[in-house]
């Protein structure tokens, strides 16, 4: 099964922030501080600027000993995840009212938004049912949908932050994040924060993400974000390594021999689904053509590709 996306999608939720967002974000930072997050990591000493040979992160230590490290793509998605559903990658099966009174099902899917039927029946869902609560989804159903709302808010952060491939993977999934949040349009409102990355003053590009409209109305969502675009790289702990699977032929970048994880773009979501990426990684990417590819391996098989041309 193939599904195609095209990158000029709607984006429903983003409407109402969207119009929000005329906003404190596009003016000029207010001088507050960014504010204290317990759950994320201190900005480095050196304010966010590029440095250390990260590819736009920069060397700090961490609480506890260590230095900051990249981010994995794994890592990234269980992030927009938990941002977008009570459940991270698990997803809810079952439709639900959202807090902006859409139904919703999955990892944030706006069953509202105009394409929903489409790409309900292209995981073999029914939207009636569905939207009925007559159905659930599977877990692979849920990750097809998340991988490609996923892959379309990457391809479309590229296109509106232009200097998207030399940041490191943390500002990389801020920016994915937001994207994934408001749609490219929303994103694109962020004059200031934008003009910010332009020039590598990333702790004024997260002050204002912190002072914008949208930051008041999604709170540590856009605090989080704020924080991994200030100091560029993470200290969270290492996760498991996804164990590579026997490569399939459509993959260019994926390695037998790696531990998965980073170099490989593994995705470990419940049910034993599995899916790769291989050709999002930090810096510019050989493979990346203006299409993101996400295979998916399931009980023992390749069983699905997710195929997301920019428009």
């Amino acid at each position: 099964m193939k599904v195609f996306l095209r990158c000029l999608r709607r984006w429903p939720a983003a409407v109402a922030l969207g119009l929000m967002i005329a906003l404190a974000g596009t003016g000029v930072a207010a001088a507050d501080p960014l504010p204290d997050l317990p759950a994320i990591d201190e900005p480095p000493p050196d304010g966010g600027q590029q440095g250390g040979g990260h590819q736009g992160g920069s060397d700090f230590p961490c609480p506890g000993g260590g230095m900051g490290r990249e981010m994995r793509v794994g890592e990234i998605k269980e992030f927009i995840a938990w941002h977008e559903s009570r459940q991270g990658l698990s997803g809810d099966p079952k439709v639900y009212v959202d807090t902006e009174g859409h139904p919703t099902v999955g990892i944030g899917f706006n069953l509202d938004r105009r394409d929903a039927p489409e790409k309900l029946a292209g995981v073999g869902a029914d939207y009636d049912d569905v939207r009925a609560g007559r159905t659930t989804l599977t877990q692979m159903q849920i990750t097809m949908l998340f991988e490609g709302d996923l892959a379309a808010a990457l391809a479309a952060a590229r296109r509106v932050v232009p200097q998207f491939e030399s940041l490191s993977m943390a500002r990389q999934a801020a920016l994915v994040d937001m994207v994934f949040n408001l749609g490219p349009t929303g994103v694109a409102q962020f004059q200031q924060m934008l003009a910010a990355i332009a020039r590598g003053g990333y702790e004024d590009a997260a002050q204002s993400m912190i002072n914008s409209a949208w930051a008041r109305q999604v709170g540590k969502r856009a605090l989080e974000d704020a924080t991994m675009m200030s100091q560029g790289l993470t200290c969270r702990p290492e996760p498991l390594p996804v164990p590579p699977p026997p490569v399939s032929p459509d993959i260019p970048g994926l390695d037998p021999g790696a531990s998965g994880g980073g170099a490989n773009g593994g995705t470990s979501y419940p049910g034993d689904v599995t899916t790769y990426q291989p050709d999002w990684g930090p810096g510019p990417s050989e493979h990346y053509t203006c299409t993101a590819g996400v295979e998916v391996y399931y009980n023992g098989h390749w069983v699905s590709k997710v195929d997301v041309e920019c428009a």
